[in-house]
């Protein structure tokens, strides 16, 4: 019994002085801070987002189709071409890869807000505050005829409780869809071999990378970006509307960018010099 206190003291301190994960970092938190600061992120990993598809625009004509292309014969500008075409899908791969980083308190990006709401009491309150936005956010009733004021109040509050409990219960499911979805991605050999390139030969120059000295990584195919960039979509949506409180159509940003980059280039003409 004697030796029990020293021992267990001595845990103790090694316990302290351990560094503390990412993970466990946030799991430290208070809810309302894991809260405030998962809005906060959400927000900028939206714009995150929006640059990638501005990029996916823009390479549609630069990358993935003959617009271009076509225009540049062989010669000398077709060497500054090819690297003005690989640096333009580099970077693709290198921002979409961003969003799917690893947790960090310090990073924007989706992992980290999975990590702060992945909490049922943080789900529980994103929902209340939903649930009573919708409950309590009033509305004019106009009269038809003799109805009775107070009724036809009532029954407006009523439609509102409704409606709000609707909601709330939108935000249970679909955040904890979010949060499975994006779990899946997060340990896909898909994003490893994505992740992979990334590390290996966009943001160093490595002969290998830490993943590979862990298990065989398979190579990048031409449609994993696609494949990630797609299933991400819906994660976003549902982060920004439920834990942001806001909504958003990636599919009407996706068309603006479309339109925005076949006005530039399908309008481009090259006059190679030689």
């Amino acid at each position: 019994m004697k030796q029990t206190k020293p021992l267990k003291k001595k845990a103790q301190q090694k316990a302290k002085s351990r560094k503390m994960t990412p993970a466990e970092i946030i799991r430290s938190l208070k809810k309302d801070e894991r809260i405030t600061l998962a809005k906060t992120k959400m927000g900028r990993v939206l714009d995150h987002f929006l640059y990638v598809i501005e990029l996916r625009a823009n390479n549609a004509f630069v990358v993935h189709s003959d617009v271009l292309t076509s225009q540049i014969p062989q010669s000398f500008a077709a060497n500054a071409f090819n690297v003005f075409q690989r640096s333009m899908h580099q970077i693709e791969i290198v921002r979409l890869c961003a969003l799917w980083d690893g947790v960090d308190p310090d990073k924007e990006n989706i992992p980290t807000v999975i990590e702060l709401i992945d909490d049922p009491d943080i789900i529980e309150a994103l929902a209340e505050e939903t649930r009573s936005y919708h409950a309590t956010m009033g509305g004019r009733v106009f009269k038809s005829g003799d109805e009775d004021e107070e009724m036809l109040a009532q029954a407006l509050e009523a439609s509102n409780a409704q409606f709000g409990a609707e909601q709330a219960e939108r935000v249970r499911t679909e955040l904890n869809g979010a949060i499975k979805a994006a779990r899946v991605i997060s340990k896909s050999e898909r994003l490893s071999s994505v992740m992979n390139i990334r590390d290996k030969h966009l943001a160093h120059s490595l002969t290998e990378t830490r993943r590979e000295k862990k298990k065989t990584i398979r190579p990048m195919t031409w449609g994993d970006g696609t494949d990630l960039f797609e299933s991400s979509i819906p994660i976003v949506e549902g982060l920004y509307c439920w834990v942001a409180g806001k909504s958003f159509s990636i599919a009407d940003s996706q068309r603006i960018d479309q339109e925005n980059a076949e006005a530039l280039w399908k309008g481009c003409k090259f006059e190679v010099l030689y």
